[in-house]
């Protein structure tokens, strides 16, 4: 039985007694059985209880610990890509086995030094705030338009690795 079932079997007998269908005595020790029954349920499920606890606190630390290996790593990666990086030229291709890598130069980007002074027409509107259009600021400054608080810049070099 479950302890749902053993506390409504304790409320039966209860009504049993009220209506006089039990003695006082036949209901005190059925009473007493259901009872011990139902502590010894109770008390199994504080031990699942205890349990499940146990265990998800232990999740939750080997979670965090794998968490801190994942972030170790991926700063080596970072660390490893960035020596690569300057270890070799803009067009460096190199080819192995399994690999190919390449240092390929930055592309050319807008470089916003000051928003306020850039013009409406390069202006776009989202919501309640106006932000640059920087596609179209780019390609204005590549057709050689001159734009206020904007400038053609070289972005940084990049490794492809396939």
């Amino acid at each position: 039985m479950n302890l749902r079932e053993l506390t409504t079997d304790q409320q039966a007998i209860l009504a049993k007694v009220e209506s006089g269908d039990f003695t006082l005595d036949q209901v005190s020790d059925h009473l007493e059985m259901l009872d011990s029954e139902r502590k010894e349920k109770i008390e199994n499920y504080l031990h699942v209880i205890n349990r499940l606890q146990s265990e998800a606190d232990t999740i939750k630390s080997e979670v965090l610990r794998l968490e801190s290996i994942s972030d170790k790593k991926l700063k080596a990666l970072a660390n490893i890509k960035s020596w690569l990086l300057m270890s070799m030229k803009d067009g460096e291709r190199h080819e192995f086995d399994l690999f190919k890598v390449s240092r390929v130069k930055g592309r050319e980007v807008a470089s916003i030094s000051n928003s306020a002074v850039v013009p409406e027409e390069y202006l776009t509107h989202h919501e309640e705030s106006w932000t640059t259009n920087k596609r179209l600021i780019l390609q204005k400054l590549k057709e050689g338009v001159n734009i206020k608080g904007a400038e053609l810049t070289t972005g940084n070099p990049s490794l492809r690795i396939k």
